[in-house]
């Protein structure tokens, strides 16, 4: 059965809600400053729900019978740069049965139509910078680096 991607509805909420869990549970591999909170879960439904239905987000997940994956998108202003606003890939997962096997370029690929059908013509991705499965993934959808963000513990 194909893979097909939609718009995220109230009734996914939950999966999405664990599929967020996951990645940013994953991202804890990279870096001991990606540990996740205690109340993960809490926080993330938070955050999930509150992006639903925000004209400034886009949450579309892919589905073969289930949701098997979801990218979140969030549209902002680039102040003092041209294009004036870009779309930021803030959340990308795919459930480890699908991965290699084209669900994240479908996510991405719907993603950027639907920046492109609302006037957006500049697409980020934000995620740990040693996740090399992600460097590698972006670089091959023919993203490159814009902007290091570093830090330091203080």
């Amino acid at each position: 059965m194909p893979i097909t991607v939609r718009q995220a509805k109230r009734e996914d909420l939950e999966k999405v809600i664990e599929l967020t869990v996951r990645l940013k549970k994953l991202n804890e591999e990279f870096d001991p400053l990606y540990t996740v909170r205690q109340d993960i879960y809490d926080v993330v439904k938070k955050y999930v729900e509150s992006s639903m239905g925000k004209e400034n987000v886009i949450i579309l997940v892919a589905e073969e019978q289930e949701v098997v994956g979801f990218i979140r998108v969030e549209i902002r202003s680039r102040t003092f740069y041209e294009p004036t606003m870009e779309g930021v890939i803030t959340d990308l997962y795919v459930i480890p049965p699908f991965r290699r096997k084209g669900v994240g370029k479908v996510l991405i690929d719907a993603g950027i139509r639907e920046l492109k059908s609302r006037g957006v013509y500049l697409a980020s991705a934000e995620f740990p910078p040693m996740n090399k499965i992600s460097v590698d993934f972006y670089q091959r959808m023919g993203f490159k680096p814009l902007l290091y963000t570093f830090f330091k513990e203080v």
